[in-house]
């Protein structure tokens, strides 16, 4: 058995170094958790996008965009947000470009290629949203009130920091980084500190089983609902290419450290079994059917399913293939206020699979493989339960 365990652990391991390689072959950047500065090409055709009638710009000293139309008069000015906000969004920094006019009124807001799923992007184009800014002018802009949109939190926050900073600098002032209200998101994180008192309490208490029903509601509605807050392949994806913000992503990062540790010190699976609401979604929905569940197939002789999904990605990214991580789980389900009929209807497949099979999507799930992989001594026989809440 020992034997056995021990190729399951460097089949792993080498797994995750294939997987590092792809990212670092793919991005063609060094792994560091943070960097200085995100730099971003701007060409004509971006400042188009801003004024369609410019002909040429130039940058000045001040790394201004200064825009002239065919006869040489100046149409207007363009600030890039990046060299003034490091705000990152949920998979990297969001840069905007912000053209004002004479009178330091907005003009328009246009978004640069970024790392942010597509259907985040397409949230904050509403006039609710990235119209609020238009025709306000940038001392107004530092005080204006915008709402963030439920379901692309971080991507509408980077946004609201992007222009309060690019604001700020030119009106040489203290922004007022305001971006939900104070109780709100006061509110959230003490909702979220909750879940992870709770979660180890419920990881290390005996008898938990008979609060185990109420607990993963209790996940559901935090980290899925109210938070959306989930550890993915694209969200590790973003952190190994791009680096991270403690400050923006300070709740996943304690949710990965706190699962990495508590592997580590034997509770394999942590994040798995009391963290992520989709494994408490499923297990819900298992508790609840009145079918038999089965088990579903989920080995290829020695190589689980799962770990093929992981190295068909690793793969993809080694042969130059950039595929859309946040559509290969279905995590972004719980954003339904804003995703299409697609991503809906993949997570509505997980609900209906787990009427039928004990948690289908954790036996292909390529964020849990990669939890998996990091605790070396805790390996446990494959064939372990999902659960060990059984235990009192």
């Amino acid at each position: 058995m020992r034997i056995k365990q021990l190729h399951v652990a460097l089949y792993h391991y080498y797994l995750l170094f294939v997987l590092l390689a792809a990212v670092a072959i793919s991005g063609g950047r060094n792994f560091l958790f943070y960097k200085d500065a995100v730099v971003v090409n701007v060409g004509l055709s971006e400042i188009q996008e801003v004024y369609p009638e410019a002909t040429h710009f130039v940058i000045n000293r001040n790394g201004v965009y200064e825009v002239f139309v065919e006869s040489g008069q100046r149409t207007g000015t363009v600030f890039l947000s990046s060299n003034y906000s490091q705000q990152s969004g949920y998979a990297g920094i969001v840069p905007l470009l912000i053209g004002v006019d004479e009178k330091l009124n907005i003009s328009k807001i246009v978004v640069l290629p970024n790392n942010e799923t597509g259907d985040y992007i397409e949230a904050i184009f509403s006039n609710k949203f990235i119209g609020r800014w238009q025709g306000v002018s940038l001392e107004d802009a530092l005080q204006l009130q915008v709402d963030v949109v439920s379901g692309a939190t971080h991507t509408s926050n980077a946004v609201i920091a992007g222009v309060k900073h690019t604001a700020s600098h030119v009106m040489n002032t203290d922004a007022a980084l305001v971006n939900e209200t104070k109780l709100w998101s006061s509110i959230k994180d003490v909702f979220f500190l909750l879940v992870i008192l709770f979660s180890v309490v419920m990881a290390y208490m005996k008898g938990r089983a008979r609060f185990r029903t109420v607990y993963l509601l209790f996940v559901l509605l935090i980290m899925g609902v109210i938070l959306n807050n989930l550890l993915s392949a694209r969200l590790l994806y973003g952190w190994l290419l791009e680096g991270f913000v403690w400050r923006t992503h300070w709740q996943s990062i304690v949710a990965f450290i706190l699962a990495i540790a508590l592997s580590l010190a034997g509770k394999r699976r942590f994040y798995c079994n009391y963290l992520c609401p989709m494994g408490a979604l499923q297990e819900l929905t298992n508790k609840i059917t009145p079918f038999k569940k089965r088990k579903l197939p989920d080995r290829f002789g020695r190589i689980s399913t799962r770990e093929i999904y992981l190295t068909l990605i690793a793969g993809a990214l080694l042969l130059g293939f950039t595929p859309e991580l946040a559509y290969m789980e279905p995590f972004m389900f719980f954003s339904f206020n804003i995703i299409g009929i697609g991503m809906i209807l993949f997570g509505a497949a997980v609900v209906v699979l787990s009427l039928f099979f004990n948690q289908p999507w954790c036996s292909v799930c390529p964020t849990g493989c990669f939890m998996d992989t990091i605790p070396f001594n805790t390996v446990k026989s494959t064939e372990s339960k999902h659960i060990d809440h059984a235990k009192k």
